[in-house]
């Protein structure tokens, strides 16, 4: 058992590899740093969209993915999205006005330069660094039992700053796989 710890440990480090060159542009130093991503302050997205899962940074997908989700709401992820019209005008101005190609955040910035403007990703797993980053957390979730975050779903499940936009690798806790260490 022991070994198929240190097996996935060793996996994960070695697929954030890449990630390390790009956890600069993820780890957020200081709150007015253009680091990370937008944080999701905006009351009513945190409100409404926050009450059933993690509030995402708007700069984690492009505004036409923001739009695609807006045309959906009436089959959002087999939910449907009651709100009255003038709310749900209001989240989707919020989240295409700080989409990630409106954005100045890095974190975003760096995510846009992968995706291909052809393409319209609707979930952040269709969003190519997002998926790359995480391909090795899939794998361990889906392996071993003892791991407490069970989805991608919920950022600040493993992600200790996610709700400041900050996602940077020393922040990075995955409860029943690695120890917290000293800050």
């Amino acid at each position: 058992m022991k070994h198929w710890l240190r097996a996935s440990a060793l996996a994960l480090a070695a697929a954030s590899i890449p990630a390390l060159a790009a956890n600069d542009r993820f780890f957020k130093e200081a709150p007015g740093s253009v680091n990370g991503f937008l944080a999701a302050k905006d009351p009513l997205y945190v409100k409404e969209c926050g009450s059933c899962h993690f509030p995402y940074s708007p700069g984690l997908l492009p505004s036409r993915s923001w739009a695609l989700h807006a045309a959906r709401f009436d089959r959002h992820f087999g939910e449907t999205l009651n709100l009255p019209k003038e709310k749900q005008d209001a989240i989707v101005k919020y989240l295409t006005d700080n989409a990630a190609d409106n954005s100045k955040f890095e974190g975003s910035l760096t995510f846009m330069e992968r995706i291909d403007p052809k393409r319209t990703p609707y979930r952040l797993q269709d969003v190519p660094l997002y998926r790359e980053m995480h391909r090795v957390m899939l794998e361990v979730i889906n392996k071993k039992a003892k791991i407490k975050v069970r989805t991608l779903t919920n950022c600040n499940g493993c992600h200790q700053m996610a709700d400041e936009g900050s996602f940077g690798n020393s922040e990075l806790l995955i409860p029943g796989l690695t120890v917290q260490r000293g800050r």
